[in-house]
C-alpha cells in the first residue's frame, strides 16, 4: 500500500496554502542535477537549513495548522561519508511569554460564564519572546542503519554521549546499506518508529481487505511478501531544487514512497540526504483530519531549502 494524499483533503488545503505563491526564480546555476549532486558533499563546516512543512508546503502557511515558522540550522562538526557524523543544530522562533499564556487563560476563564449583557473588556494581546533552541546531534550508523530520527522530535541540549542518539539511528541520512539497495533495487527499509503497532494493524487489515476483493472478483493476486516498513522507489530520476552556497540549483534525487511517508532523496552515496519527507496520517497512528491541528500532525513534514559547503 502506498502513500496517498486524500484528494479532498489536499484540494482543501491548497485553497488554503495559497500563500506565497507567484513567481518562481530562475536557475543560476548552469550545473546539471546529475553533476550538482555529485559535487554537493559534506564536511566540517558545511550548514544545512530545513523547516517544517505541511502538505509539502512551509513558510507561514504552517502556522495555520499550529506548526513551527522557523528555520533549523544544522551546522556539521565532524563527517565521515558512510561511517558517522556529528552536528549541532539551532533555531530561533517567537513564542508567547508565560505570564502572557496566563493572563489570556485568566481573561477566558473569568469570563467563560459570564451572563447575557455582559459588557466584555478586550482580551489582552499576546505578548512573544524569541527564544533560540539548540541540541547536538551524532550518528555512526552510516554504513549500515536503518531508522531514520524526525527533526520533530530533536531535543534541547542532547549530549552526545546519550545512547539514544548512537543506536542504529542514520539521522536524517540513508545508510550506505539502504542507498545501494534503493539504486539498485529500488527498494529498501527506513523505520520512522511511530506508531509502530496501529500502523502495522492498520496496513495489514487493509492487505487483507484489498486480498478478499480480489478473491471476490475472481482475480488472483500475486502473492508477495513485502515488509511493512519497506518503501518503494520511482524508476525515474527526480530532480529538487535548493539553493547550494547561494545559488539556486537542481540536484539530481529519488523519490520514494510507502504507505506511511513519501521520501526525496539526494543522489549522491557519500550525502544521501532526504530533502524531503511528507508524512501521511498512517504514520501517526491517526486519520483525525477534523482539525487544523490534526491535519498538520498527519501530514507533517519537512524540506531542505539550502545547503552551504565549507569551500
Amino acid at each position: 500500500m502506498k502513500f496517498r494524499l486524500n484528494h479532498s483533503v489536499a484540494l482543501t488545503c491548497c485553497a488554503i496554502l495559497f500563500v506565497g505563491a507567484g513567481c518562481t526564480q530562475q536557475i543560476v546555476s548552469d550545473k546539471t542535477p546529475e553533476q550538482a549532486a555529485a559535487l554537493l558533499n559534506l564536511e566540517a563546516g558545511s550548514k544545512i537549513t530545513l523547516r517544517e512543512t505541511i502538505l509539502g508546503v512551509g513558510g507561514k502557511a504552517i502556522s495555520l495548522f499550529e506548526g513551527t515558522d522557523a528555520d533549523r540550522i544544522i551546522s556539521v562538526k565532524s563527517w565521515e561519508p558512510k561511517v558517522r557524523g556529528v552536528f549541532s543544530w539551532e533555531r530561533s522562533l517567537k513564542k508567547e511569554t508565560s505570564a502572557s499564556s496566563e493572563a489570556r487563560k485568566k481573561y477566558f476563564k473569568e469570563y467563560a460564564s459570564a451572563s447575557i449583557g455582559t459588557q466584555l473588556p478586550n482580551p489582552p494581546e499576546p505578548v512573544y519572546e524569541t527564544v533560540v533552541e539548540n541540541g547536538l546531534l551524532e550518528t555512526n550508523s552510516l554504513n549500515n542503519g536503518n531508522k531514520i530520527s524526525l527533526p520533530i522530535f530533536w531535543q534541547e541540549d542532547q549530549n552526545t554521549d546519550d545512547q539514544n542518539l548512537k543506536d542504529d539511528s542514520t539521522l536524517i541520512w540513508l545508510s550506505n546499506k539502504q542507498y545501494k539497495e534503493l539504486v539498485e533495487n529500488r527498494r529498501t527499509e527506513i523505520h520512522l518508529g511511530l506508531f509502530d503497532d496501529s500502523v502495522s494493524y492498520i496496513t495489514g487489515l487493509t492487505d487483507q481487505i484489498e486480498s478478499f476483493i480480489d478473491q471476490l472478483k475472481g482475480d488472483t493476486p500475486v502473492v508477495q511478501e513485502k515488509k511493512i516498513s519497506e518503501i518503494e522507489a520511482d524508476i525515474n530520476w527526480k530532480t529538487y531544487r535548493l539553493k547550494v552556497n547561494g545559488v539556486l540549483t537542481d540536484v539530481r534525487a529519488i523519490q520514494a514512497q510507502n504507505a506511511f511517508a513519501r521520501y526525496t532523496i539526494l543522489a549522491n552515496e557519500n550525502n544521501p540526504l532526504i530533502l524531503e519527507i511528507i508524512l501521511s496520517p498512517a504514520s501517526r497512528g491517526t486519520a483525525n483530519l477534523f482539525n487544523l491541528k490534526a491535519l498538520g500532525e498527519a501530514f507533517w513534514g519537512y524540506e531542505v531549502t539550502s545547503i552551504t559547503t565549507s569551500q
